[in-house]
């Protein structure tokens, strides 16, 4: 009898999948450029592949995107470099316990990982699907949680490894946001990223590269200049 009580109060925590829906994706691309228009004076694109040769992006190749989650407001202003620049179907993961609450967010792309053991294999294994279809792009943030804007260096967790190990024809791109502030009230964000260029997926060596890549954007910051290859526009 206790060990039939015991099962019952298990709490099964099923993987819940990205659904998209285009009425509901048209809905938070909106509500995404309306609300970031109150936090941001501009919103840049920053192309650090461009000067040094970096490939066009492919349309017949999965992406991965591997970003720094600094906010709740991450997902949204992914949503606008994926429309502005990547133009795929995106795929964000969330923790199960904050998905649960916010089924909605399906159905533009979000899907869940649970913590324990089980439940991050079936994410994992989510996400590698999901990388099959050269029209999806895999929204990574490597720490797993939110930290401060200015954390260096980062330190990926073990489930990137798997991801980018069990995954074929995938282009790595890498992004890091920033803010300043300038002389205005509000600050400006900058959205770089990269191309990954190379045959050493070794989980190490992607790690070193993207804290370098990390290193050339806060330099770019503290110059304080808009370079040629920065769309200093605000998004459409």
């Amino acid at each position: 009898m206790a060990n039939c009580l015991i099962f019952k109060l298990i709490d099964i925590k099923k993987l819940i999948k990205a659904q998209h829906r285009k009425i509901w994706e048209w809905f938070f691309v909106i509500y995404a450029k309306s609300h970031l228009r109150s936090l941001y004076k501009e919103i840049r694109f920053a192309n650090m592949g461009a000067e040094s040769g970096g490939r066009a992006i492919s349309p017949g190749r999965s992406i991965v995107l591997i970003s720094n989650h600094f906010s709740f407001w991450d997902g949204f202003i992914h949503l606008i470099l994926n429309r502005e620049v990547f133009k795929r179907k995106i795929h964000i993961m969330m923790l199960y316990e904050q998905l649960v609450n916010r089924k909605f967010l399906r159905y533009g792309g979000t899907f869940s990982i649970d913590k324990g053991r089980k439940g991050v294999v079936e994410s994992l294994k989510y996400s590698c699907e999901v990388l099959k279809d050269c029209k999806n792009m895999l929204l990574i943030f490597p720490q797993g949680k939110i930290q401060s804007l200015y954390t260096y260096p980062f330190r990926f967790e073990k489930g990137v490894e798997y991801i980018i190990s069990q995954s074929k024809d995938v282009d790595i791109y890498f992004n890091i946001n920033l803010l300043n502030f300038f002389s205005d009230k509000r600050p400006t964000l900058t959205m770089y990223y990269k191309p990954y260029i190379s045959n050493n997926l070794k989980i190490a060596d992607i790690e070193q590269a993207y804290n370098l890549f990390s290193q050339e954007c806060m330099e770019c910051e503290r110059a304080e200049t808009k370079e040629e290859n920065i769309n200093p526009k605000m998004y459409e």
